[in-house]
């Protein structure tokens, strides 16, 4: 079962991708908690603290395609040498700002965030060959559950030592390492930049079936955004809102699982086709847990959410490398940041106007469940558009040394 892990992993450069990798993504986790702490301990206000990590977030999501751009036109190795001195100074103006320059700050650290996983994900290709595709693709995954997991952890278990500030500056640090450590690949080093095209301002956008997987992925995110909100109303109902932390926690746990399961081994059907039964089990799934009878049931539910989403969230990624227009490998990385972020900000903000202070999370739970349905919808369409979307696996094996052709995380 291991076996697609092992051969992963003796492809030269892999474990130094994935350790730049795992640098860079588990800062991204421990940045948002530690400056929100930072920002209510400088500024004295939720309220204002709010904008500040608003201002980060948006500017990050908005920003990330031209970083992604930059880096296909220019080379990896131009874009995030660039990025990291802007973004290293970035950290030193929100360190030193006053009071009154922190949104500000906040706005400019977002704005100039290194595309580090963007440039990952669109290495793989180049790495390994497209046999190893898949499990490249999950345990990059995996990666990015295991921050997610461990980095809110990490928050609290500093701030024992350093302020928050102190956390937020320890943050930056891993980021910049990370780019650091990915300047460093040779997959990076060697990656040449793509022949300019015809300029478009959306990008790998016009690209149909590029822009069908995207928005797939937004509505995977925009389940989890209803997810988020369904789990605090159910958990409130059956236990406290403390406890929806458990259900999160499940929640990735199961994705972690289920990632590298779907990683693990061939499958009989592409990956394209497999979006649409597993984006209906997640549906059917989370209809169940807007009904469920107690908190032991919908702990159960949740974990089975994960292990059903954590395949589909990989498996998005590796067709996205497999049919996104090649001189935009890295960009549409970027863009699938942007559109998932987008997904869960829509998903809290819908399901959080649905569910009132007495809900049960039952209607939060049901707009997650027809999400999931869209996003099977979707993924037929996809299908019949790229006649079929195939698996990266039954591609043509691609040289590592090959340099003319991928969510996030950051």
């Amino acid at each position: 079962m291991l076996a697609h892990y092992r051969r992963l992993l003796a492809h030269p450069g892999v474990p130094h991708l994935l350790v730049a990798g795992l640098i860079v993504k588990l800062g991204t986790p421990v940045l948002s908690l530690a400056l929100l702490l930072a920002a209510v301990d400088r500024l004295g206000s939720y309220a204002t603290a709010g904008l500040v990590l608003t201002g980060h977030a948006l500017a990050l999501a908005m920003c990330a395609p031209l970083g992604g751009r930059i880096a296909d036109r220019y080379g990896p190795r131009t874009a995030l040498t660039g990025y990291l001195a802007a973004h290293a100074l970035a950290y030193t103006l929100l360190l030193l700002a006053p009071p009154a320059l922190m949104i500000g700050a906040a706005v400019l650290l977002g704005a100039t965030t290194p595309p580090a996983g963007s440039v990952v994900r669109g290495a793989w290709p180049r790495l390994v060959p497209a046999t190893s595709l898949p499990a490249a693709y999950a345990v990059d995954n995996a990666v990015n559950e295991l921050t997610f997991i461990v980095g809110p952890l990490l928050v609290p278990v500093l701030t024992l030592a350093v302020p928050a500030h102190g956390v937020v500056a320890a943050a930056g640090a891993a980021i910049l390492l990370g780019t650091a450590l990915l300047l460093a690949s040779p997959a990076i080093r060697q990656a040449a930049p793509t022949p300019p095209v015809r300029f478009s301002l959306a990008g790998p956008l016009t690209h149909r079936p590029t822009l069908l997987l995207l928005t797939i992925a937004a509505f995977g995110t925009f389940t989890f955004g209803c997810l988020r909100i369904a789990t605090v109303a159910s958990a409130t109902t059956f236990a406290s809102a403390s406890s929806a932390g458990v259900l999160m926690g499940l929640l990735s746990a199961g994705a972690l699982l289920g990632t590298l399961g779907y990683g693990a081994r061939a499958w009989p059907i592409t990956g394209g086709r497999l979006l649409v039964p597993l984006s209906l089990a997640e549906a059917a799934i989370l209809l169940g847990g807007g009904w469920a009878p107690g908190f032991v049931t919908l702990a159960i539910l949740i974990t089975l959410v994960g292990l059903v989403t954590g395949p589909r969230d990989a498996v998005v990624p590796a067709l996205l490398a497999d049919h996104a227009p090649t001189h935009y490998r890295t960009e549409v990385f970027a863009w699938l940041n942007t559109f998932t972020w987008t997904g869960y900000g829509l998903g809290t903000a819908v399901a959080g106007q649905l569910t009132g202070p007495h809900d049960t999370g039952t209607t939060a739970f049901g707009m997650a469940a027809a999400a999931a349905v869209a996003c099977a919808i979707l993924s037929a369409a996809a299908n019949r558009i790229a006649s079929p979307l195939p698996t990266p696996a039954a591609a043509p094996t691609e040289s590592p040394s090959h340099e003319s052709d991928h969510v996030a995380d950051n």
